[in-house]
């Protein structure tokens, strides 16, 4: 079963317990439901519930709760908000889009392709830059996920 996607979750250990398989690093992490959270993440279903968002992400009074927040995957730790996600191969992360339009990447051939053919595109509608940007990254071989669009 995977919860949102990038984290799987492979085995239940028990009320709040289970093993989880972070789909980026690989790395199998045990989950563990907290205390305060366990009567809403009960009442929401637990894990059995289907869906693309994060089985361990409830809602509660206050907005949104990682249930799992202590025991999170690696991947939820270095998670940072971002419109595009830039991918070299299956699962290695070359870069960012946060913002409008600001790249975060220390690979110096995304950097080069971002000045050479992207940071100059005159295109304002977001969507259609967004597509536009894609499609640049996927020429030269990244892997793009969108947030936005």
């Amino acid at each position: 079963m995977v919860s949102g996607k990038h984290i799987r979750i492979e085995r239940k250990l028990g009320d709040r317990d289970y093993h989880c398989r972070d789909l980026i690093s690989k790395n199998l992490v045990m989950a563990h439901v907290e205390s305060p959270y366990l009567p809403v993440f009960r009442e929401k279903g637990g894990y059995q519930e289907e869906n693309d968002q994060c089985h361990f992400l409830v809602r509660t009074p206050e907005g949104y709760s990682c249930v799992v927040y202590n025991t999170r995957p690696l991947s939820c730790r270095e998670f940072k908000c971002c419109r595009m996600r830039i991918y070299r191969g299956a699962n290695n992360l070359a870069g960012t889009i946060k913002g409008r339009r600001s790249l975060s990447t220390t690979e110096p051939d995304l950097e080069k392709l971002w000045n050479d053919r992207i940071r100059l595109l005159g295109i304002e509608e977001d969507g259609q830059w967004d597509m536009k940007v894609k499609s640049v990254l996927e020429d030269a071989g990244y892997t793009v996920e969108l947030y936005n669009s």
